[in-house]
């Protein structure tokens, strides 16, 4: 068994947009852009989490399935450990930025200690969504199972 290559890149991309999207609110408050009225912000704010959800559940997990579906050698639990770290690593590179842009109005360890811990996060959801797709796509390439009466 082996990792499945495309995922955790796709991972790595995802992520680093997540990063960005769920932080869009402070990033447009401190950018030096006029803010538009508080309804079209809104409207924003709630397409930015809608763009983040289809990238992850709709192009991490597409992503997954075809490796599932397509390579014999995939193993799903590596897939998903190597899509949870790269998924890690670039939200925590993509957090590091936005704070650094946004100037953390709380102290460096604080800041760090929430971007750490958001990462982990980030990394845990994408790892499931990876390995819940690989295996689908083992299942479906398997065929169905019969069971015994």
């Amino acid at each position: 068994m082996r990792t499945a290559a495309l995922p955790p890149v796709v991972a790595a991309v995802v992520a680093l947009a997540v990063s960005g999207i769920r932080r869009l609110s402070p990033i447009l408050l401190q950018s030096s852009v006029s803010l538009p009225s508080a309804e079209t912000l809104s409207v924003y704010l709630v397409s930015g989490r809608f763009t983040a959800f289809l990238l992850i559940y709709g192009l991490l997990f597409g992503v997954a399935l075809l490796a599932g579906l397509r390579d014999a050698d995939a193993s799903a639990t590596s897939t998903a450990l190597a899509t949870g770290a790269s998924a890690t690593v670039a939200f925590l590179a993509g957090s590091v930025a936005v704070l650094w842009y946004l100037g953390p109005d709380r102290g460096p360890i604080v800041a760090a200690v929430f971007a750490l811990g958001a990462s982990l996060g980030v990394g845990v959801q994408f790892a499931v969504v990876a390995y819940a797709g690989v295996a689908l796509g083992e299942a479906r390439r398997e065929g169905p199972r019969r069971t015994a009466p």
